[in-house]
């Protein structure tokens, strides 16, 4: 196996040539970065419109199998997108400083012989219930400075409740 020193000598790349190169990549990199922010930006605003439209289309009866913030699999697990709204939003610290008035809040809601998808359910219906509560301020802090629907980080970061009911990792769809 050829060396790399060989390699970048034979296109003509000798140690000289090399930190003005590195250099060269760097301020490209951070140039790309910069300029890049401002489209991550208008992404992340497409991201929220789609969203937005599925929760007003699911409230009207047409609920779509395409969702942005949770996957299809089973069971349902939040997309990568999802657990960065459970984050960013401040739920993952809302279930990890309430985990076990939660987990009581869904065992009230449970029927006698449950099943993982009552949990589930119930999980998203504990959080839906809570809105008004304030240990939710800081989610709703978080949509409210980024137009958002609440129900979105609500009914993803259910799944993640689910998981702590049923003593299980929390899962996301990288997993």
């Amino acid at each position: 196996m050829p060396d790399i020193i060989s390699i970048l000598n034979y296109f003509g790349i000798t140690p000289e040539k090399i930190t003005p190169l590195i250099i060269l990549a760097i301020t490209g990199a951070i140039y790309l970065g910069i300029k890049m922010k401002p489209l991550n930006n208008k992404l992340r605003q497409c991201c929220n419109a789609l969203i937005e439209i599925q929760t007003i289309l699911k409230r009207g009866g047409i609920d779509l199998d395409h969702k942005i913030t949770e996957t299809s699999a089973s069971p349902l697990k939040p997309t990568l997108y999802g657990v960065q709204l459970i984050k960013e939003s401040g739920l993952e610290k809302v279930l990890d400083d309430n985990k076990d008035f939660l987990i009581g809040e869904i065992k009230k809601l449970l029927p006698e012989n449950y099943t993982e998808y009552d949990v589930q359910e119930n999980s998203r219906k504990v959080l839906s219930n809570l809105k008004n509560n304030p240990i939710l301020n800081p989610v709703k802090e978080y949509v409210f400075k980024n137009g958002m629907d609440i129900d979105i980080i609500l009914d993803t970061g259910g799944l993640w409740l689910r998981d702590d009911f049923l003593g299980q990792p929390r899962q996301s769809a990288n997993e």
